[in-house]
């Protein structure tokens, strides 16, 4: 999923997606968001207990003449519990299969705490090796900068489609303009979630901050009304029909009317953090993706979609939902899609025999003749270290037939892409990718692949996109902003 879910992106910000950091990825950890090794106290182990880890690992192995040394991200709750997400040894030798059994049984570990306030979730990296005939084993503390700075690079293609030939006729028909740290007044190029407001001023999420641009200028536009703290960055952005700005920051759900700033009370709507904020046109409805089902605003008041009203939603950790012109709402859960029809029936795809089911979508768009679009994933992959999954794009057909789009049947270069949208002006469907750029459908035969070998796109890792009053495309990369306008 994107971010956005998000548990498939690359990079980093400080405050996280499930991700990561190393190449040998577990599927034993149930997490969503962490921090990356924050805290004014950094989560940590006892030390006498850390040592009796480590002896009972030099009593069970011999290790003589044996040399080596691997890396493990940790993810340590607020409670002191822990489990292994990722590591760096893909032989899965017997004895790292022992040491992340020793790390995940361990129980004397201390959570960061943050302004006196234990942090929910942190990753830090824990290192072991093999010299001397003996293993040892410590923390790696994560230079923040360093680290940071390590994915201000472009991100070349990787293309999974070996049969289909791209000729992107259509690129010299656009021009692309990309502002960064180098050419513009912007500080940091890692932008995740991007909205256009009414008034035509682009909102950007970059790094830790929030900031706006006006085509000439970027401005910082940070909410005022709590403190930042240490660690503070913006999860989720939207603009709804009355141009107010929805964002989600660290524990808390904001407002902004373009003069002041609103918090609100999670005791009061529900919810305290959102996977994704959703504004729907046609109903003025903004919708809310949380652990705690779809929070919906509209008109002043929160309603709730969750499995005690809906008892077959597949889940109420929900990553997307959005309205479509019937009025059905369509939702994509940790577990499952389902989808609300105008009866206010249920349908859990799960229980069905199309191409839904084992997926969740995590973003959708819809044309003039009502045909939507959905971005996939792939929630119970069989093969967890799989990269080119079970997913690409699907059609839900105005005759209700579905279409599947993979690497295998189509110009799909990969087959997870992070948001689609349907273009109005030029009747093609543009689709974001991590790993393989941007991708131009135009609903027939053609597709086409632009990234930073072919184009001007400065990175192959699209974030999201958003479209202006004008029908210009704005990608959010993690290479600074990207405009694509027609000639």
């Amino acid at each position: 999923m994107r971010k956005t879910i998000i548990i498939l992106l690359l990079a980093f910000t400080i405050n996280s997606s499930a991700q990561n950091l190393f190449p040998v990825k577990l599927d034993n950890c149930k997490v969503d968001v962490f921090c990356l090794d924050c805290g004014d106290i950094q989560a940590g182990y006892d030390e006498a207990e850390f040592s009796k880890l480590l002896d009972r690992l030099n009593n069970k192995f011999d290790f003589e003449g044996v040399r080596g040394t691997v890396e493990f991200q940790v993810i340590v709750s607020k409670k002191g519990r822990a489990c292994v997400l990722s590591h760096t040894d893909e032989s899965n030798n017997p004895i790292t299969l022992e040491i992340i059994n020793e790390l995940n049984k361990f129980k004397k570990w201390t959570p960061a705490i943050t302004n006196g306030v234990k942090e929910d979730k942190t990753s830090i990296n824990l290192i072991f090796k093999i010299r001397n005939n003996k293993i040892k084993g410590n923390i790696e503390r994560v230079d923040m900068e360093a680290f940071k700075q390590s994915f201000d690079r472009p991100v070349d293609p990787e293309i999974y489609n070996k049969t289909y030939e791209y000729k992107n006729e259509h690129l010299k028909d656009y021009k692309i303009t990309v502002w960064n740290s180098k050419n513009s007044n912007l500080t940091n190029n890692m932008n995740d979630h991007i909205s256009i407001d009414l008034n035509g001023l682009i909102w950007l999420t970059l790094d830790e901050g929030l900031v706006t641009f006006d085509g000439k200028e970027f401005k910082n536009s940070e909410q005022n009304i709590v403190d930042k703290g240490k660690y503070f960055s913006y999860h989720a952005l939207v603009t709804d029909n009355n141009n107010i700005k929805w964002v989600y920051a660290k524990d808390n759900i904001f407002s902004f009317d373009n003069s002041k700033w609103i918090k609100y009370d999670s005791a009061e709507i529900g919810i305290d953090e959102a996977y994704e904020i959703i504004n729907n046109p046609m109903t003025g409805e903004v919708f809310f993706c949380s652990d705690e089902g779809l929070t919906i605003y509209k008109d002043g008041k929160w309603t709730n979609i969750n499995k005690s009203k809906y008892k077959e939603l597949p889940s109420n950790r929900i990553s997307f939902a959005k309205r479509d012109s019937k009025n059905r709402i369509w939702i994509g859960t940790f577990s499952g899609t389902a989808m609300i029809d105008e009866n206010n029936n249920l349908i859990n795809y799960e229980t069905t025999k199309t191409i839904l089911r084992g997926k969740c979508i995590t973003s959708m768009d819809e044309d003039e003749n009502g045909n939507i679009y959905f971005t996939l994933f792939e929630f119970d992959r069989k093969d967890k270290e799989t990269v080119n999954n079970d997913e690409g794009i699907a059609i839900l057909y105005a005759d209700g037939t579905f279409k599947q789009f993979t690497t295998e049947n189509s110009g799909m270069p990969f087959n997870h892409a992070n948001c689609v949208l349907y273009d109005r002006n030029e009747k093609v469907l543009w689709i974001s990718t991590e790993r393989a750029g941007l991708i131009r459908y135009d609903l027939k035969e053609g597709w086409e692949n632009y990234h930073n070998q072919n184009s001007d796109i400065p990175t192959s890792y699209i974030s999201t996109m958003s479209f202006d009053h004008k029908g210009n495309l704005y990608l959010a990369t993690r290479q600074g902003l990207v405009k694509i306008e027609r000639k």
